[in-house]
């Protein structure tokens, strides 16, 4: 048997301390401060519809003059969005661990722009689902930017930058 130098009981902490104290690599701003803004695209396009959105709706027609419907079309629009993102996020993070994060981004943040493009010219219910449900689908980023706050960050100072995360959400959501 062998002679352990400490007894170990119930009072025993389960994770010990570190013999030397690792030295805090500093955040690199430059870089975070890009993938933020990058973050900010997303909760922008899923808002920037919100106050045209009921009148949107009575306008294409869908509602056929009933004002109690208009709501859940609304709904039906936003709800798009969030599915088509949910069902491309991992497809888009696979993506990128094969070609790159920075294309991936471009692709991303191209077909972003080009869907809020059509969006604005769509003149019927089927043209907002459309451009939505393409909005949505190319706006997996959420992922892949996760995997660059992870490329550009280690062990010592990566709980700090994804601290940083919820800002672009907050301020997206305000300005959207």
């Amino acid at each position: 048997m062998s002679h352990q130098s400490h007894q170990v009981d119930e009072e025993t902490p389960l994770l010990q301390p570190e013999e030397q104290h690792k030295i805090k690599t500093p955040l690199p701003w430059r870089q975070l401060s890009i993938i933020l803004f990058l973050q900010l695209t997303e909760p922008v396009t899923a808002q920037a519809i919100a106050p045209f959105a009921p009148q949107l709706i009575r306008d294409v027609g869908v509602i056929h003059g009933d004002e109690s419907r208009v709501g859940y079309f609304v709904g039906i629009m936003y709800s798009v969005f969030y599915v088509a993102q949910a069902l491309t996020t991992l497809q888009w993070n696979r993506i990128s661990d094969h070609i790159g994060r920075k294309p991936v981004i471009l692709i991303g943040l191209s077909g972003i722009s080009a869907s809020m493009f059509l969006f604005g010219l769509s003149k019927t219910f089927g043209g907002l689902i459309l451009s939505r449900a393409l909005c949505g689908a190319l706006n997996g980023n959420s992922g892949v930017i996760k995997s660059m706050m992870i490329d550009v960050t280690d062990s010592s100072n990566m709980a700090q930058a994804f601290g940083f995360l919820p800002l672009p959400w907050m301020t997206g959501n305000m300005l959207g």
